[in-house]
């Protein structure tokens, strides 16, 4: 009995590791299959990304924009010495002044793209490219661990991140290397921060902070950083406590310097004056601003590198859009305010996504005034991860409900590849646009036929000229002088064509003494008188406007030998002594 007993048992024993050993290994092929999966989806996203953005490959630098003062004429990223280093981190430098801006690691980032290829813009976009690409990652991995581990949510907000038409600016525009660097190293953050609630270990807490210091570094946007922490504190429903808001204090005061420091770079040309618009009108700009943004990420059409701030209408008020916009952000936010008091999923989804969406835009929508433009697509980058975060949740949600209401979920998800598909064609098209410095201001014109943007008709304008294209500069600088007759830089430009060009003397004067009534003290007007009167054989007139000139500008060699030359005509050999002596002496 005994003895059978013990066979009984050993039997017992030996029958249970088969089922034992396949439930490991069951447990180890879904583990294994699940990693596959999710590597699987990190790689299609980079590959996504790369091919959506390639043709910005082969285009070229806007130069007229940005590009000119960030890389083709900035020295500081000839230099990566250790000086050099620290000439770039110096804060209040001639180029921070420059730009209104301080970004000293993507300044860094622009040099080392200067030290490997020089001004081969390839190689800029190329990293801006990439640097997108593992952005899309970043967003992947972020939502997969807010979502605890949800595939769907992660793969929606990842694929419309990497392909979405209002990220053509950021990535495509060389300049805009500041979005797409700060972006990577905001949503590491709030990656490691997602870390750090797991298990409480203070060190990955300090990755966050000296993560959220990089970003700040590469654009001072990154400044919401600290609310959005909090925002994931309430969507992980962690316990109102002290400890809670003593761990965002050295967030919130890096935030506030960087702030201050901005608004202190910014705050003598890119901010408008207050007075230059009223509150009411601020308010509108903003709430148009959050409204547009909005509807723009479902539907991204006519997109523009600008957009104008509103005209008013011949009824002397504004267009009804701007109008309603703040009574529909007045529903949301009562909208959000009743959501706060639920606690069931969907009210806490939308919430963290209409907020993460809130936070990372307030700062652009213009209540207070930067710029010319009312909206801009790059300000949309980060913001639009919590839109694409309430997508996929919703999703995902209905999808593990009753098999009833399944098909929601994957009514969405369809909705949302297709979309994806139109999407991903629209960027690549877009990407396009942003070619060169004429395809990009062409764009922007086309989109606003009715409004009269002289600054960008002299951008383009400029451009035509530098390729000989005088026809076509030509009629541009017509353009604006028939939108503002006192614009004596466009008069100067017409005369210097009909001069220059097509050797029209008489018409070239014309413009050029118009340009001169308009405003005396124009340099180039001056000059160009000189040389022309100079061609007419009026060579005492030349002399009085190279002199005129020489009063505003002491330092131009050229100018120098041209009152040389003038003084020579006129048989004043030792006056043009003197001054092409003078010319000598300057380098």
């Amino acid at each position: 009995m005994k003895s059978a007993y013990k066979n009984k048992k050993v039997e017992k024993k030996s029958n249970n590791k088969p089922l034992e050993n396949a439930k490991n290994k069951s447990n180890a092929s879904g583990l294994f299959k699940k990693k596959y999966q999710f590597y699987s989806v990190i790689l299609l996203l980079f590959i996504i990304s790369i091919v959506t953005f390639s043709p910005s490959l082969k285009n070229e630098f806007i130069d007229t924009w940005d590009d000119g003062v960030y890389v083709v004429n900035n020295q500081l990223l000839r230099d990566v010495s250790w000086q050099g280093i620290l000439n770039i981190f110096k804060f209040n430098d001639e180029f921070q002044r420059l730009t209104n801006n301080y970004h000293p690691i993507t300044t860094f980032s622009l040099a080392l793209n200067y030290q490997m290829s020089a001004l081969n813009p390839s190689s800029y976009h190329l990293t801006n490219v990439i640097t997108h690409g593992f952005n899309a990652i970043l967003v992947f991995i972020f939502i997969y661990f807010l979502s605890k581990k949800r595939i769907w949510p992660a793969i929606i907000a990842g694929l419309l991140f990497s392909i979405h038409p209002m990220h053509v600016e950021s990535v495509s525009w060389i300049s805009e290397r500041k979005d797409v660097l700060y972006t990577f190293f905001f949503i590491a953050g709030l990656i490691s921060y997602l870390k750090y609630l797991e298990d409480g270990k203070i060190w990955k807490l300090l990755i966050t902070l000296i993560l959220f210091i990089f970003s700040c570094l590469s654009k001072a946007m990154a400044v919401p950083f600290p609310f959005v922490l909090l925002l994931i504190d309430y969507f992980q429903r962690r316990k109102f406590s002290m400890k809670l808001i003593y761990e965002k204090i050295p967030f919130i005061v890096i935030a506030i310097i960087i702030g201050i420091m901005s608004v202190n770079l910014q705050s003598t040309t890119a901010i408008n004056k207050f007075e230059t618009f009223t509150l009411y009108q601020r308010i509108i700009h903003a709430s148009y601003g959050f409204i547009t943004y909005i509807f723009k990420f479902i539907n991204p059409s006519n997109l523009s590198a600008f957009y104008p701030y509103p005209s008013i209408t011949q009824t002397g008020q504004l267009p009804f859009i701007f109008r309603i916009s703040p009574y529909i952000c007045f529903i949301i936010a009562a909208l959000i305010i009743w959501l706060i008091t639920k606690k069931k999923e969907i009210p806490r989804i939308i919430v963290f996504g209409i907020l993460f969406y809130l936070f990372t835009i307030t700062l652009v929508l213009q209540f207070i005034s930067v710029g010319r433009a009312i909206i801009a697509d790059r300000y949309t980058y980060i913001p639009y991860i919590g839109l694409s975060f309430i997508v996929g949740m919703l999703a995902d949600y209905y999808i593990q409900k009753k098999s009833s209401d399944k098909y929601i979920g994957y009514s969405i998800i369809s909705i949302t590849l297709i979309l994806s598909i139109v999407f991903a064609f629209k960027t690549t098209e877009r990407t396009k646009v942003w070619k060169n410095n004429i395809s990009l201001w062409s764009n922007a014109i086309e989109h606003n036929p009715d409004v009269r943007l002289n600054f960008i008709y002299e951008k383009r304008a400029r451009t035509y000229l530098e390729k000989n294209l005088y026809e076509l500069a030509l009629k541009d600088y017509n353009t604006i002088a028939t939108n503002d007759i006192k614009d004596d830089n466009a008069m100067e430009r017409i005369g210097y064509i009909y001069g220059a060009y097509y050797n029209e003397l008489e018409k070239s004067i014309t413009y050029l003494e118009k340009a001169n009534k308009i405003n005396p003290k124009n340099l180039a007007v001056l000059k160009n008188l000189g040389v022309a009167m100079g061609m007419k054989g009026e060579h005492q007139n030349s002399l009085t406007y190279f002199l005129k000139a020489y009063e505003i500008n002491k330092t131009d060699s050229v100018l120098l030998q041209n009152i040389s030359s003038s003084y020579k005509y006129m048989g004043k050999m030792e006056e043009a002594s003197k001054y092409e002596q003078l010319a000598k002496t300057i380098k």
